[in-house]
């Protein structure tokens, strides 16, 4: 019996020891689990702690999108604004420096020039007065600006492009470029006369002081046969527009002031520089107009045979010009001639006696 207790004794304390050893290794178990609890707890906070700088880094980037709207968009609108207001701004007339007339006159325009709101070159256009066209003017500011009536308005133009007398020689319109081109193919005179001819020469008027001529060779064969004629010319011959423009331009410069005439012949030459020609004009124009000078554009005029410029392509030359000259008076010579008559030398020169006759015609359109 003993020896059974003692056996059993044994088996219970080696299912004791199995028991505790299994609490041992169950704890042991249970323990590693809550350390892998732990790793993983820890892998999604160090995820988190790096979602704020994403989300930082969106922000910025949100910032660096929308930011400039508001700063730019309300920029453009006040400019704009301020523009708006500016061109909205109109300068005033002083009507007290306006002297109506008692009676509206009837002026003729002397070149084609601006109708302005205003008795200055910076009010706006409202159109444009083209050569021969008559205005009524019912007053006159005080530095010499007609107060006209145009198109239901009261407007301003200049005095210096107006008269009450009509031009002197004929205004270019459709019908005279069409006549003049139908007579260019019948020669209105033939060549120089015979020797044997005697021609009386025209009388020679001599100009008001102050006039200076540029031109070609029609304006040297021209000074030659008024002996100057009183006038200052530079003039050459076979020229156009290059040297007109780096020669007789910087030459002309250092004559003009106050009460200066500059007569321009030119174009027979280059009369497919026409808009260049116009352009430079203008431009010069309106800087002599500043010294007190008027500035003249004479009509290219008619030729006959010769084998550098056909009559059509000098009436369309002069069609061109005249269309498109601001601030300068046409004197159209050529309608003149093909009135009156006239002789050619060489098709494309003219005697002595019609080189008169064309003076004569620029110094009486002068004013």
């Amino acid at each position: 019996m003993r020896n059974i207790s003692r056996l059993s004794k044994i088996r219970v304390t080696k299912i004791i020891t199995l028991m505790l050893t299994m609490a041992v290794v169950m704890s042991t178990s249970a323990g590693c689990g809550k350390t892998k609890e732990a790793e993983v707890v820890t892998e999604p906070e160090t995820v988190e702690v790096t979602e704020p700088v994403a989300d930082s880094n969106e922000k910025a980037a949100t910032s660096t999108e929308v930011t400039p709207t508001p700063e730019v968009t309300p920029t453009e609108e006040v400019s704009e604004e301020v523009t708006q207001e500016e061109s909205s701004e109109e300068l005033t007339v002083d009507m007290t420096k306006v002297k109506a007339f008692d009676a509206p006159k009837t002026m003729y325009a002397m070149s084609n020039v601006n109708v302005r709101k205003g008795p200055s070159t910076d009010y706006e256009s409202l159109g444009m007065l083209k050569l021969g066209e008559t205005i009524d003017a019912i007053g006159q500011d005080a530095d010499g600006w007609y107060q006209v009536k145009y198109k239901n308005e009261v407007a301003f133009t200049s005095d210096d492009y107006l008269s009450d007398t009509a031009p002197a020689l004929t205004v270019v319109t459709d019908s005279s470029i069409a006549d003049a081109t139908a007579q260019a193919a019948v020669p209105v005179a033939t060549a120089a006369p015979a020797a044997a001819e005697a021609v009386t020469p025209a009388k020679v008027v001599t100009a008001p002081a102050g006039v200076l001529f540029i031109g070609d060779s029609r304006c040297v064969m021209m000074r030659d046969a008024v002996g100057g004629g009183g006038c200052s010319w530079i003039c050459k011959e076979a020229k156009g527009y290059n040297w007109f423009e780096s020669t007789a331009i910087p030459q002309a410069d250092e004559c003009i002031g106050k009460g200066t005439k500059v007569v321009i012949a030119l174009g027979v030459n280059d009369v497919g520089n026409v808009n260049n020609y116009a352009a430079l004009v203008n431009y010069k124009a309106a800087e002599w107009a500043a010294r007190g000078a008027k500035t003249y554009f004479v009509s290219v005029n008619p030729v006959w045979e010769n084998p550098y410029v056909t009559e059509e392509q000098v009436v369309a030359f002069n069609a061109s010009i005249v269309g498109q000259l601001i601030g300068v008076r046409w004197i159209d010579t050529h309608s003149y001639l093909m009135g009156s008559g006239y002789r050619l030398v060489d098709g494309m020169h003219y005697d002595d006696e019609t080189s008169i006759r064309i003076f004569q015609a620029i110094v009486g359109s002068l004013r």
